[in-house]
């Protein structure tokens, strides 16, 4: 009744035609992946650049306190240098 070979064929068909389909899924959520990672990078960069500041400020703030108390301790050191003129300890 039916050739073998027309068997052979439409089973090679359903395989092909089924192989293209579960391709574009993959290349569908390969895709879909690939959008993903792309913003967690963005998300991920904005973050860093954001923490970046935060630190940049906090160093700028520990830079300001370590002046004003390296100008405390010269206030310090003269006084001291003053007192000790006077009294003639020197």
């Amino acid at each position: 009744m039916h050739d073998p070979a027309v068997s052979a064929i439409a089973t090679l068909v359903v395989l092909l035609i089924g192989f293209l389909y579960n391709n574009s899924r993959l290349t569908d959520v390969r895709v879909s992946v690939k959008d993903s990672m792309d913003a967690l990078r963005t998300v991920v960069e904005a973050k860093f650049q954001m923490v970046e500041a935060k630190f940049q400020a906090v160093e700028a703030n520990q830079r300001r306190g370590e002046d004003m108390l390296l100008g405390k301790f010269a206030e310090l050191d003269d006084r001291l240098t003053r007192i000790e003129n006077l009294l003639k300890i020197r």
